[in-house]
């Protein structure tokens, strides 16, 4: 549910490539989720452990990421609530 609003939020407030970025992204995520992160003593302490947190806080931080965001976000250094405030700001100085 907090994924899915996420994603609403991302649709409406940036600028980014909604035809190619979900796939992108989403084989980014399939990508880092299958790696094999192996700790030895936290599997004897606890069988099946994936750290699959670990591995989003990887995502979040990689160059991976980085390039994807630049490739399919349009102006990455703007927001939709920047570009509003921006809007207003113009407004009133034509005023």
């Amino acid at each position: 549910m907090d994924s899915g609003s996420s994603v609403s939020g991302l649709e409406e407030w940036t600028y980014y490539d909604l035809e190619e970025s979900p796939q992108a992204v989403q084989h980014l995520i399939e990508m880092y989720l299958s790696r094999n992160y192996l700790n030895p003593l936290a599997e004897s302490e606890m069988k099946g452990v994936k750290f699959d947190f670990l591995k989003c806080l990887d995502l979040y931080h990689s160059k991976d990421l980085d390039k994807l965001a630049k490739r399919m976000i349009e102006h990455p250094q703007d927001t939709f609530r920047g570009t509003i405030r921006n809007y207003y700001r113009d407004l009133n100085r034509k005023k």
